[in-house]
């Protein structure tokens, strides 16, 4: 039997645009700033259907103009009460039907009646036609055509598993026929379409009412024989106004279409269109999902080979040397690099044409071992005056420096390139690149350099894995030229040259050196969490008076709110749920609390514990490379939207300082040897120093000046008083809101994190910016430059698209006004930072001492140094530091060291 499909597409460009307006990641959007949340959330719905259904043939139907809609003529309110559609869903309404066209789905629409009645009427006639029938919709007024051949397809459900809804599952939902739907919709009224209705008659009272008269009709023809007077009396008022809702929620299925279901084509998407759509909204994953298009593929002139003798290697050698720059990728038998062999290096002569070189022990190159191989090539990759270009530089370099090879002359990476134009939109990846700017699709590797096993050469096609690195190689000499002058028209050129690109072999230094771990305090830690762990378990089954699974939040809250009822003594009313009807007990609800009663402060302290203990304290010594002895985190360049480093494995930004139980998980990371000690180095509040800077607020800038208390400094100066009179608790005042800030708070946030009444907040915060008119000022300016620019820049020029500062969604525009005053000041501190490391990498080499930079944690950097070169390093990490930038005010690093990060910090 054919199966149709029938999409309400209205509902579901509304669905899909509000999914991602309320998700974590705000409205999607391309880097100018295009909405496009409601086309990438309806693509996946389709995608998701046809994936999963492989219907005969599907349909999509979009509403007219609600003006021109014949309930609209028989009732001049009907959907009055709606919401006006947001400004950011109508443009993408018409990329919406593109992309069904696209798909090679067919658009029904009518000038005069909605969607639902185009659909009804399709549906009507295909279950005429024998077929099987479903609709895609989460709405409830098609249940009355529902059968044995139309059924809902429930688009409030997830696609994954989708709730399909026929005759038993109406009966079950409302407990009448599909044919009294409309009846009880008459009677229940409709409040999101403004459908009357009979006022006091709710769901259960009118299935009552149609099971005891079977019609609206008897039922208003019997008001006589309702038992509840106010019942009655309220059918016998609205007679009118149930037989008019009756005539608004019963479908049209007699509707003049342009084409009858039985005309309906095959589904035949159009490649070439679906491919410009996804690359002009910068859909990078639906690009990466498109089957590749034989007949585009064979359209491009490519020329990849692998290399397979000796003469062939030599004269690669000597074609590289005569080109302007030479693009590569390298091949690894890992993801990890530093535990990976290399099996082979690509380079590309000119766009389209590639050769990929076998380098693996069990290289085939005729007559040439793999020492050979490498020492052909050596002199090229090591040789600083030929320009190299790379797609992830640091991961290329680190393969080669593992077969002690020491790639030089980088002079472009393409990740850091997207990076710098669009920090924080899309991803920076070559294949995605490839995607979004050349239009091509990166060939199947054939399994190389992907998985988490260690592969020899052997394990791989050397032809095909050869072929797909050649690609990649010339997918970065295409992709440079491009990036580059984007880079210039964006005016980011300097910072790509001057500060990312000469930061990757110092990056690279620090993770191959790595950080040693005490084990032995790590055991003794694991050991004593442990028994302090089941401690408070016994304690919370002693206060609950009931054993449960302290990691199932269900249980959890079903203890702390069906048994002990800790929200009444807490008096936070009713507890909150989630969307399965599970009590919420995150950390913010335990927290509201934990005053009031032992157990959800129990709970928050097992959690806490349970979590650095698995997290760093047992993880931390699996992670040690068994060759060095020490633990290797890896930096992050492209990713953070602001500038600043990230690492992982382990994440080094998540350890804890503020506890005690944190403490001693840095306490942990030790030097290297016996006579060598941890440096600690930390800008001494960088971000105020660059607020003061950036506002040129005279007060601000005197203060750092002359080494003064700025928080007391700022609190005398806002409250009127002498120095010597600013109490510890006005103080504290004065540095919340000198950092808060720079982070977007208000009145309500301070409030909150000070005690104070939110009149007295807001007071306070008058009362500062009066006191520092010129924060006021800069803050208020880049705010109004970044509604205007969409964009904001740091003080070297670092730039962040904010494209949502003019959203219609309160919640992105405010998170983006946040963005807009924070990014710049926390911006300018990543860029700091990084130049202070470049300018210490270079000096610690320069004086030829043996200390090693190894760790950068936001503002502070973390030194290996020998104990009698300390006194020096301190010399040389301080000029530096403290000479990293030019500012109005000194930059100030606090020295220190010690025998574990803790003591050091």
């Amino acid at each position: 039997m054919p199966r149709l499909y029938l999409i309400d597409g209205t509902a579901l460009a509304y669905r899909s645009f509000f999914a991602f307006a309320s998700s974590p990641r705000g409205g999607l959007s391309t880097k100018e700033g295009r909405p496009t949340g409601a086309v990438y959330g309806f693509v996946q719905t389709l995608r998701a259907l046809l994936d999963r259904e492989h219907p005969d043939h599907v349909v999509v139907s979009f509403d007219g103009a609600r003006e021109g809609l014949a309930r609209t003529k028989l009732y001049a309110e009907y959907k009055s009460t709606r919401a006006k559609m947001p400004d950011e869903l109508v443009p993408q309404l018409g990329l919406i039907e593109q992309v069904v066209d696209a798909f090679g789905i067919p658009v029904v629409k009518s000038d005069v009646h909605e969607a639902d009645d185009v659909i009804g009427t399709l549906a009507v006639q295909a279950r005429a036609a024998g077929m099987e029938v479903f609709i895609v919709t989460g709405d409830k007024d098609f249940m009355q055509i529902v059968d044995d051949k139309v059924k809902l397809w429930n688009l409030r459900t997830s696609t994954r598993a989708p709730e399909i809804i026929g005759t038993k599952e109406v009966k079950a939902k409302f407990g009448v026929e599909p044919r009294q739907i409309v009846d009880l919709l008459a009677l229940m009224g409709d409040s999101s379409d403004n459908v009357p209705g009979v006022p006091k008659v709710g769901e259960k009272t009118a299935t009552e009412l149609l099971h005891q008269f079977g019609s609206l009709e008897a039922i208003l023809t019997h008001t006589d024989e309702v038992k509840k007077p106010a019942i009655r009396a309220s059918l016998e008022a609205h007679v009118d106004d149930a037989r008019l809702s009756q005539k608004l929620v019963t479908l049209h299925t007699d509707v003049e279409l342009p084409c009858r279901v039985t005309e309906l084509p095959a589904i035949r998407p159009k490649r070439a269109e679906l491919e410009a759509i996804f690359r002009e909204l910068e859909f990078d994953s639906l690009l990466a999902s498109l089957p590749v298009d034989a007949t585009a593929a064979e359209a491009i002139a490519v020329d990849y080979r692998v290399v397979q003798t000796e003469a062939e290697l030599h004269d690669l050698v000597a074609e590289l040397r005569r080109l302007d720059g030479v693009a590569i990728a390298a091949e690894a038998s890992a993801p990890e690099p530093r535990r990976a062999e290399l099996l082979g290096l690509a380079f590309a002569l000119a766009p389209g044409v590639a050769r990929f070189v076998p380098c693996a022990a069990q290289a085939t190159l005729q007559s040439l071992s793999r020492s050979a191989v490498l020492a052909a090539l050596r002199p090229l990759l090591e040789d600083a005056d030929v320009p190299k270009f790379c797609a992830d530089a640091k991961h290329d370099m680190a393969v080669l420096r593992r077969a002690g090879i020491t790639l030089r002359g980088v002079r472009g990476d393409t990740m850091l390139a997207s990076y710098c134009l669009t920090p924080g939109q899309g991803s920076h990846q070559l294949e995605a690149l490839a995607l979004r700017i050349l239009g091509l699709k990166k060939m199947d590797a054939a399994g190389s350099g992907t998985g988490k096993r260690q592969r020899t050469f052997a394990d791989i096609d050397v032809d095909q894995a050869g072929k797909a690195h050649a690609e990649a190689a010339d997918f970065v000499l295409r992709l440079i030229p491009r990036l580059h002058a984007e880079l210039d028209s964006a005016g980011v050129t300097d910072l790509y040259r001057d500060l990312e690109l000469p930061l990757v072999p110092v990056l690279l230094d620090m993770e191959w050196d790595g950080i040693a771990i005490d084990r032995d305090h790590l055991g003794k830690l694991s050991r004593a969490w442990q028994q302090r762990i089941e401690r408070i378990e016994r304690r919370i089954y002693e206060r609950a008076g009931v054993e449960f699974n302290l990691n199932a939040p269900a249980q959890i809250g079903e203890v702390l709110f069906d048994k002990l009822e800790v929200h009444r003594a807490a008096g936070i009313g009713r507890p909150r749920r989630t969307p399965t009807g599970k009590y919420k007990t995150d950390h913010t609800i335990l927290e509201q609390l934990a005053p009031h009663h032992e157990v959800p402060e129990l709970i928050l302290e097992y959690r806490q514990l349970s979590k650095l203990k698995s997290t760093w304290v047992d993880a931390l010594p699996d992670l040690v490379d068994p060759d060095t002895g020490r633990v290797h985190t890896t930096f992050n360049q492209a990713v953070a939207a602001t500038g600043r480093l990230s690492s992982d494995n382990p994440n080094l930004q998540n350890i804890p300082i503020r506890t005690e139980e944190g403490r001693e998980v840095r306490r942990a990371f030790v030097p290297r040897a016996k006579d060598w000690v941890l440096l600690s180095a930390d800008y001494s509040q960088i971000e105020l120093r660059i607020l003061a800077h950036m506002a040129d607020e005279p007060a601000l800038i005197d203060s750092f000046r002359k080494e003064e208390d700025i928080h007391a400094r700022t609190a005398a100066l806002v409250h009127g008083l002498l120095p010597n009179m600013v109490t510890p608790e006005l103080r504290n005042q004065a540095k919340i809101i000198n950092y808060g800030l720079i982070y977007g708070m208000g009145a309500s946030r301070l409030a909150q994190e000070t005690g104070l009444r939110p009149p007295e907040a807001k007071k306070f915060i008058d009362a500062y910016f009066k006191a520092l008119p010129r924060v006021k000022s800069y803050l208020d300016d880049t705010l109004h430059a970044a509604r205007e620019q969409l964009f904001v820049t740091t003080l070297f020029g670092r730039k962040r698209p904010l494209p949502e500062i003019q959203s219609s969604n309160a919640m992105q525009r405010i998170a983006a006004e946040n963005m807009a005053v924070n990014t710049p000041i926390q911006g300018t501190a990543a860029d700091i930072v990084k130049r202070a490391m470049l300018r210490l990498h270079a000096a610690l080499a320069k004086s030829k001492v043996s200390a090693r930079l190894l760790l950068q944690v936001h503002d502070e950097l973390v030194l290996d140094v020998p104990r009698d070169e300390a006194d020096v390093v301190k010399g040389l990490v301080r000029d530096a530091m403290e000479g990293a930038a030019d500012l109005r005010v000194p930059l100030q690093v606090s020295l220190s060291t010690g025998a574990n990060w803790l003591e050091a910090h």
